[in-house]
């Protein structure tokens, strides 16, 4: 019996496929309990197989049996990537809610209560902190300008530096003004570049308007040039620093607007410059004081007044010269100075040429005018003979400002008490 199935199975092994393992082995065990008459197999000849062909003639790939072709895998769950996770407590986080000043409180209590929330021990990353951090910056304004605290330089930068810790961006800013303006220590304006770059995404137009600061502060001071008066053109330098302040300015920085109006109000552009002291007036207490001044100097000025001889003319020149020396009014411009003085010892007036007799009797080095010497000759009378190095009162006029920092318009209205507003 299991030689006749031995040579049945070679029989169909040479006309049929392999059968598979599993099916050979259940055969082998049915056969072995099959009785002798039951054991008989007849091998039936197995159709041949047939390639598949293709509509065009040619024969398909064709595949090994029992092997599936693995679709693509799908990511369980929805097919839309879901928004990439932003992390809490970066700049672009909206800004918190800053606690407001009640009515009821004493000063030191209100700065009492914006501490215990400014060192409130929060989650990293959380609103909380966000709130500690902007909290920090503002305490760090009030104590620099004095509102609702004595100013305190020392503190306040120690604020603005818990401020930067805890990731506000804005605490740069103070830490370069410190820099800038010294607040714990002399001014070093060139310390003050590293905060810049981090400021920028924040606040760009501050950023320009500091960078503005302290290049002016490291500027060397120039006066008029020459015996005419005539000013000299911008150095390079000098024309980044103005490139620097028009930037500022375009971004919107209310003590950059207001620092353009300073300039034209000294180049008598008065329109100009009261267009610039307007924009700025919302957030700057001194351009709106400002605002003010011109529009009282732009009226006087359109008055006509024919009435007034050469002499009275020559008087009026040589007054607004002493204005731009002294910076009575407007910000001192010694080049202005020069050119009213001239024009007042043309007509005559002996008061001018006693002046300009005195500026040119101490120049500096290489011929340009003595800076130093023209501060002194600002307080000096000349009007009378035998009286000219006696010095005059200081003039107390109205006088066109700067706001107390450039940090003041970011005070929030409800902080504010309006005591910022001071020459600088």
């Amino acid at each position: 019996m299991r030689q006749d199935f031995a040579a049945a199975s070679l029989r169909l092994g040479s006309t049929t496929p392999r059968l598979p393992v599993l099916c050979l082995s259940v055969l082998l065990a049915l056969m072995s309990q099959a009785s002798p008459a039951q054991a008989v197999t007849r091998a039936i000849p197995g159709a041949p197989i047939q390639a598949p062909n293709t509509s065009n003639g040619q024969q398909a790939p064709v595949q090994p049996a029992g092997v599936a072709r693995p679709g693509t895998i799908q990511p369980a769950g929805s097919s839309v990537a879901p928004p990439p996770i932003k992390p809490s407590g970066q700049p672009g986080s909206a800004a918190p809610k800053l606690m407001d000043p009640d009515e009821n409180d004493t000063d030191a209590e209100r700065i009492r209560k914006l501490e215990a929330t400014a060192l409130t021990n929060a989650k990293r990353g959380s609103a909380a902190e966000r709130l500690a951090a902007r909290t920090s910056w503002l305490l760090g304004l009030l104590l620099l300008h004095g509102e609702h605290a004595p100013v305190d330089r020392t503190q306040a930068q120690k604020w603005f530096e818990r401020a930067k810790a805890l990731n506000e961006p804005m605490g740069n800013a103070g830490l370069a003004w410190c820099e800038i303006d010294g607040c714990s220590g002399p001014p070093a304006p060139r310390n003050a570049r590293p905060y810049l770059g981090p400021l920028k995404s924040a606040n760009p137009g501050l950023s320009l308007f500091l960078d503005w600061s302290l290049q002016e502060r490291m500027a060397p001071v120039h006066g008029a040039g020459g015996m005419g008066g005539a000013q000299a053109p911008h150095s390079s330098p000098e024309a980044q620093r103005m490139q620097l302040l028009q930037q500022a300015a375009q971004a919107g920085n209310a003590s950059a607007i207001n620092e353009l109006g300073l300039g034209n109000v000294a180049a008598s552009r008065y329109e100009l410059a009261m267009q610039q002291f307007t924009t700025a007036s919302k957030r700057s207490p001194a351009a709106a004081s400002n605002a003010k001044l011109l529009s009282v100097r732009i009226e006087q000025a359109q008055q006509p007044d024919n009435s007034k001889s050469k002499n009275d003319r020559a008087e009026d020149w040589f007054a607004q010269a002493r204005r731009y020396h002294r910076g009575d009014g407007v910000p001192s411009n010694y080049t202005e100075a020069i050119r009213f003085y001239q024009m007042a010892a043309a007509a005559g007036y002996q008061p001018a040429r006693r002046m300009l007799e005195l500026i040119y009797s101490r120049p500096a080095p290489g011929g340009s005018v003595n800076i130093a010497w023209m501060r002194q000759l600002a307080s000096m009378d000349v009007t009378a003979e035998g009286a000219i190095l006696s010095f005059s009162t200081q003039p107390t006029p109205l006088l066109f400002v700067r706001d107390q920092t450039p940090l003041y318009e970011f005070i929030p209205q409800e902080w504010r008490k309006d005591r910022s507003v001071g020459q600088r």
